[in-house]
């Protein structure tokens, strides 16, 4: 079957219930919401001038050999003295922003970290084998980078993107790759109300390209001790990975080119390329510079064998077992013996080279008769002031767009049930230069469905989430005609086989006001009038004969409604992370242009969470939602199946007083704009809260899968729902929730 279903972006319901409520206990929640909308608010920003970029390559102490465990160089022991030795010089250095490559494992090392210095962080798993959480082989190999800040500078996750490596997923939860995998990791902080970009790189590691050492190695082979075909296959692997780097320097180039051209980057991290290389002059190229040279250096190399007593693991020849290295890798090891600068950073060129203050390198001492890593840190200090002046802002509030956005989706489809539909999507953003949008859905057919909708929005609701404004008005208007709307019965008991066919006409006008208190907590109050007609019953309609007469004519209901959510979503049209916790509540008044009288008390829960790379997003929620007072009609019971609900069963396959929600979607990307959805929804409904009890037993349940085409400003979904019923097709916009 194929159902068109009017969109739904509230977020889910997860009811909660008062045993007695009065009106009038009503009409105080509404005033005091109202009262919390218009009181004013202040946010006082911390300023920062000048920044301290600290990077560094901590050093896993791996040799990288073992399929079900890697060879470790040294001991826990040793490990932990390490660590204690750059926690203590990273304390004294004191920076404001630390890039970490090479962190093993990842997950653990930047939160210990990020705990022990008082940082936020960000991290991406970069390569890690076979892991489901952290199980998996290779047993003590989960290695990735880290980006961590200052709470005051408020880091957020950008993106991921992969330079070189094979397909694979690489998360916290779950790792599964074959090959050498080589990421770049992208944050954003905020200074002074103007976003700065932070890029953590690590690039493929591979020998110095050095005439010298390529002698060293011939004379290996004339002296018998490297074979010929060992020589040549060493050589081959070694143009080989300078090929590698090289284009990961330039997918990373591509990749930069891409963030907002009026904002400055900072990139930092293990290049594992020299100056002079090929690599860095294309970096340069692209507009970087390198501030080391600028900032008075107190010494010429990050890299330097003859200062860093760990650096003898990876020169001396052998793995951790002992075993002498052959071929490349033995070519590698001969390499690491020369000194060189591999770890930089660069600033784009909206910074001027005068904003430099100093640059050195750090994290070199002895402590406790050990070294932090084999490699030293680097650590830049730079000043803001010119860069601040001249680059793009973002403020906690709402700010003005630069001009206006459209965009239209046609919908053709054909379905049995529907005929031909034909109809479109309209989204118009900021035409009147006030940050509104106009969103309009216009969808007919042969078999007369009618669906209209419109929403206005003031600022947008993209535009406003996560910002702090004074007030937002939204206006909807909706109405549709279902030819052919299902009817099953009351409760949770009703049959699938009692299925009869009527005619609905609902009509919706409903209009809020909204506050954005903090970027995380917004109040909202509002009136809805609500007009609808079911008719065209069939033959010896049970619906029809069904008390109180409402049910086989018109419902009119006038509400208000206020609610309270802490919302922590990265997007409103399309999270991949943050919480929403909200409540609800809903008067109906018996007036005398209206018939029907409720409260409707709700709670909502949501969740989104990246699982990994590619850019996968486990989004749940759950609710529970209750109406009080006496018999009502079918047009205001809560529904439960259809596109918002319960995916494969029919629209109100379930109707009562009382309902409870789960669903579950895995969202992925497929190619381009479009991504793919798994899910599994599950829900009950109760004719009352007399009958409510803890039992999963008869919830309804079904599986779904789907498709999501994304645009700018707007989510076309797809989805095809299995239930032990029956199945369903719905196609609509925006996400489930």
């Amino acid at each position: 079957m194929w159902i068109l279903e009017k969109e739904n972006k509230s977020v889910i319901y997860v009811s909660f219930w008062l045993k007695t409520l009065s009106q009038k206990t009503c009409l105080v929640c509404f005033i005091a919401c109202f009262l919390l909308m218009v009181c004013g608010q202040t946010a006082v920003a911390a300023e920062q001038t000048n920044l301290r970029i600290l990077t560094v390559n901590v050093w896993s102490g791996l040799d990288y050999k073992g399929a079900m465990r890697m060879g470790e160089y040294e001991t826990q022991e040793r490990r932990d003295a390490r660590y204690q030795a750059l926690l203590a010089q990273v304390k004294e250095v004191d920076p404001d922003v630390i890039f970490i490559q090479e962190a093993n494992p990842v997950t653990k090392y930047s939160a210990r970290l990020a705990s022990d210095i008082g940082f936020d962080k960000i991290h991406q798993v970069c390569q890690a084998g076979i892991k489901f959480g952290p199980f998996g082989i290779p047993s003590n190999f989960k290695e990735g980078m880290s980006i961590l800040t200052r709470p005051s500078l408020d880091l957020r996750k950008q993106n991921v993107r992969k330079l070189s490596g094979g397909f694979g997923i690489y998360g916290d939860a779950v790792t599964i790759h074959f090959d050498e995998s080589i990421f770049t990791i992208v944050g954003k902080i905020i200074v002074r109300n103007t976003p700065v970009y932070l890029v953590n790189i690590h690039l493929a590691a591979l020998p110095h390209k050095d005439s010298e050492l390529a002698n060293q190695f011939e004379r290996l082979m004339e002296e018998k001790k490297v074979g010929k075909g060992e020589f040549e296959q060493a050589m081959q692997t070694w143009i080989k990975r300078v090929e590698r780097q090289e284009k990961e320097m330039k997918k990373l180039i591509k990749h930069l080119s891409r963030l907002p051209e009026n904002s400055p980057v900072i990139v930092a991290g293990d290049f594992n390329a020299v100056p002079d290389s090929n690599t860095i002059q294309l970096f340069q190229s692209a507009g970087f510079f390198d501030v080391y040279p600028l900032g008075n250096p107190n010494r010429p190399y990050s890299w330097d064998p003859a200062d860093n007593q760990n650096i003898i693991y990876s020169s001396r020849g052998t793995n951790a077992k002992g075993v002498l290295l052959q071929g490349y890798d033995l070519l590698s090891s001969m390499g690491a013996k020369q000194p060189r600068r591999v770890d930089y950073v660069f600033l784009s060129s909206h910074f001027k080279p005068g904003c430099v203050k100093r640059s050195r390198i750090v994290l070199d001492s002895f402590i406790e008769k050990v070294q932090a890593s084999d490699h030293f840190g680097v650590l830049a200090e730079i000043s803001l002031d010119d860069v601040i002046e001249t680059s793009a802002k973002e403020f906690k509030t709402v700010t003005p767009l630069p001009k206006a956005k459209f965009e239209f989706l046609p919908i053709l489809m054909y379905d049995t049930n529907v005929g031909f539909g034909y109809g479109g999507k309209f989204f118009y953003l900021n035409p009147l230069k006030l940050n509104e949008s106009f969103d309009l859905v216009v969808f007919n057919s042969t078999k007369g469905i009618r669906w209209y909708r419109l929403m206005f929005s003031l600022p947008d609701v993209e535009l406003r989430q996560g910002k702090i404004y004074p007030l937002a008005l939204d206006l909807l208007i909706d109405f549709d005609k279902w030819i052919d709307r299902p009817f099953f019965g009351l409760g949770n008991d009703s049959k699938y086989k009692d299925e009869e066919i009527y005619t609905r006409e609902p009509l919706e006008i409903r209009f809020s006001l909204s506050k954005g208190f903090s970027p995380y907590l917004v109040g909202q109050v509002g009136a809805s009038y609500k007009t609808i007609r079911n008719y065209n019953f069939e033959e010896d309609s049970l619906l029809e004969d069904l008390e109180p007469e409402l049910n086989r004519g018109r419902v009119k209901v006038t509400s208000l409604f206020a609610n309270f959510r802490y919302d922590t979503r990265n997007s409103f049209i399309n999270p991949s992370s943050g919480v929403v916790l909200q409540g609800e509540v809903e008067f109906a008044p018996k007036l005398g242009f209206t018939n029907v009288n409720f409260t409707r008390l709700t709670f909502w829960f949501q969740h989104y969470y990246e699982l990994f790379y590619p850019k996968t997003v486990l989004a749940l929620r759950m609710g529970f939602q209750s109406l009080i007072d006496g018999e009502l009609p079918v047009q205001v019971l809560l529904p439960m199946g259809g596109s918002n609900s319960l995916r494969g069963y029919p629209q109100d396959r379930f109707l009562g007083k009382v309902n409870a929600l789960f669903n579950a979607e895995l969202r992925f990307p497929v190619f381009w704009r479009l991504g793919g959805v798994v899910g599994f929804d599950a829900g009950r409904i109760w004719n009352s809260l007399k009958e409510f009890k803890v039992c999963f037993n008869d919830w309804a349940t079904n599986i779904n899968v789907g498709l999501r085409f994304y645009m700018d400003t707007f989510v076309l979904r797809m989805d095809l729902g299995f239930s032990n019923e029956t199945s369903g097709f719905f196609f609509n916009f925006g996400h489930v929730f």
